[in-house]
């Protein structure tokens, strides 16, 4: 039975579940020397915070293909998954560590299990089929603003902003033969996202029908609510 799950080209789907490790290279050798710490006072403990539910609404129109011709559909059970969901902290103003708002993009799709008869007689069968959906939303922009996300900053990785650069022998330009540069990186806590709940109000049109009174295609016209928790962890003072 043909699976009726749209283009790929032969090609298998890309997944955002997990980020591959990286392409072994070659290791360098080093010259050990020693090095310095610096300890800062534990005053902190960190706690994972809520930053805020966040309830989506999307439609979707699909068409479907059904396996064999159907006289009537019996019933249709469905399933929401989120396969992304990423909230990317919007540019804190000059100074600042936290903002309170997000731009949000989810993807994930509805699974569909359609059951249907082939006539008044007929053997009674079932179809399971995805139906995908994404969507881009701007969250505490406008409305309810977000609970306070921390923002440590931004990194600089590459070589060509903040070169180091000395004279040439010569004194008539830069030294070819030396060079370096100043590079740093900041890991801010990434926002973790789950689904709580999902409402799904559809309508199905059935179309190109035999001369029987069946039919192959259906037309979905879906509209998909859903709530999802954003969590980051954060740092909170030690009590006591």
């Amino acid at each position: 039975m043909k699976r009726n799950t749209g283009c790929s080209h032969g090609r298998k789907p890309h997944s955002h579940k997990a980020c591959p490790p990286m392409q072994a290279c070659d290791t360098a050798k080093t010259h050990d020397h020693f090095c310095t710490a610096t300890v800062t006072a534990g005053t902190f403990t960190e706690v994972e915070k809520i930053i805020g539910d966040v309830t989506i609404n999307t439609n979707v129109e699909a068409d479907i293909c059904l396996p064999s011709s159907a006289y009537e559909i019996k019933n249709i059970r469905k399933n929401v998954y989120i396969t992304q969901c990423k909230a990317i902290p919007v540019t804190p103003a000059p100074g600042a560590t936290t903002v309170t708002a997000a731009n949000l993009f989810i993807e994930g799709y509805v699974h569909k299990n359609i059951q249907y008869s082939e006539g008044c007689d007929g053997y009674l069968k079932d179809y399971s089929v995805n139906i995908p959906f994404k969507c881009y939303q701007p969250v505490g922009v406008t409305g309810t603003a977000l609970a306070p996300i921390f923002v440590r900053g931004f990194s600089q990785k590459s070589s060509e902003v903040q070169e180091i650069r000395e004279i040439a022998p010569d004194g008539m330009g830069s030294d070819r033969c030396s060079f370096g540069s100043r590079h740093f990186e900041n890991f801010n806590e990434p926002i973790k996202c789950r689904i709580l709940n999902d409402t799904i109000l559809e309508m199905d049109f059935p179309h190109d029908f035999d001369r029987w009174g069946n039919f192959r295609r259906l037309t979905e016209k879906m509209t998909l609510t859903f709530t999802v928790r954003l969590t980051q962890v954060q740092r909170n003072p030690t009590l006591g």
